[in-house]
């Protein structure tokens, strides 16, 4: 990431365990709409039972679409279930909100497929490129790729409400 010429309003909620964010960035998501902001992009959805094996997902903030991001590899592989064509099928969600006017892009996580440079990633690059605050959720354990991504421009929060408030405030300030 080059250093830009104005401050970059990325920041992300660091947790320590599957899911534990989500709550909290839903709360948040809720609140922001409650004053009339508009958010857009991609949180965690509920996951999609097919059968004898469930699907991960994530939802479309604007539309409430569900997107499943994995697929079922059977009960032995201990392969990554992500589906690589899923993803890029949900993040046009994300390029849409380029032209959304947005206050606030939500990108539902900094995992495994951003850290191998892959991912949602160049839609986060094009979101902070036009300006606009983009909050994520990455664990510990992507922390060193998030911050190599990052270039150690981003915000890294508590997961706490009033973390979450404070960095808004100060993102919408600095635009």
């Amino acid at each position: 990431m080059d250093t830009p010429s104005t401050p970059v309003a990325l920041a992300a909620i660091v947790h320590a365990g599957k899911g534990s964010a989500d709550a909290l960035l839903l709360e948040f998501i809720q609140a922001l709409r409650a004053q009339h902001y508009r958010v857009y992009g991609l949180v965690q959805g509920p996951a999609i039972q097919k059968g004898d094996h469930s699907l991960r997902t994530v939802q479309d903030l604007d539309k409430g679409t569900l997107y499943p991001i994995t697929q079922n590899l059977g009960t032995e592989s201990s392969a990554c279930r992500l589906d690589i064509g899923a993803l890029l099928h949900a993040s046009e969600v994300l390029r849409q909100a380029l032209d959304s006017h947005a206050d606030l892009v939500i990108v539902n996580r900094f995992g495994i497929m951003e850290a191998d440079g892959q991912g949602f990633n160049d839609e986060i690059l094009a979101l902070i490129d036009k300006g606009y605050p983009v909050l994520t959720v990455v664990s510990h354990t992507y922390l060193p790729a998030w911050r190599a991504f990052t270039g150690g421009l981003a915000v890294e929060l508590e997961p706490e409400h009033q973390a979450l408030w404070n960095w808004f405030e100060s993102s919408r300030q600095a635009a």
